[in-house]
């Protein structure tokens, strides 16, 4: 039976009758609301690895999303969901290390990385100096702005 309210001044429990569900039950399952959810965040995570760290760790992204989608859904019976279990085409990290370890590509692979991730630091840099000249801009405009406002004031009040 459902505890219906506690009376705090006697320090009694009132305890009702079961009613029935007045709400109607969700059309999809929480456990699949979840990997579609998990399914989405990592297909965004795996376009972003490839374009920043290359497709090496893209495939191992890939391979992760297929296992934690599956491990979300587990037990789910969705139509909606049978592209999202694992279909053995995607790698695990260590699977794509080991396949990638005699392979003089990967060499070239982590230099662009390294090279990548020098640009993005000077990228960021600049963007910080951008900004920093842009505060100091908008500071310069609001003194004179309000230098211009107060002389024509002191103007408009010699005149009246």
């Amino acid at each position: 039976m459902p505890i219906d309210s506690v009376d705090s001044s006697r320090g009694a429990l009132v305890v009702d009758q079961t009613r029935t569900r007045q709400t109607e039950r969700a059309g999809t399952p929480f456990r699949q609301a979840l990997a579609s959810g998990v399914n989405v965040l990592m297909s965004g995570a795996e376009v972003a690895t490839s374009v920043v760290a290359g497709p090496v760790l893209a495939a191992a992204v890939h391979g992760a999303r297929n296992d934690a989608v599956a491990a979300v859904g587990a037990g789910a019976s969705d139509p909606g969901m049978a592209g999202m279990a694992p279909s053995g085409g995607g790698l695990s990290a260590d699977a794509t290390i080991a396949a990638t370890a005699g392979n003089p590509d990967v060499a070239s692979i982590q230099a662009m990385q390294r090279e990548s991730q020098a640009f993005n630091l000077q990228l960021l840099t600049l963007q910080e100096d951008v900004q920093q000249e842009n505060r100091r801009f908008s500071t310069v405009s609001n003194v004179l702005r309000a230098r211009h406002d107060t002389a024509k004031a002191a103007i408009a009040n010699v005149r009246s």
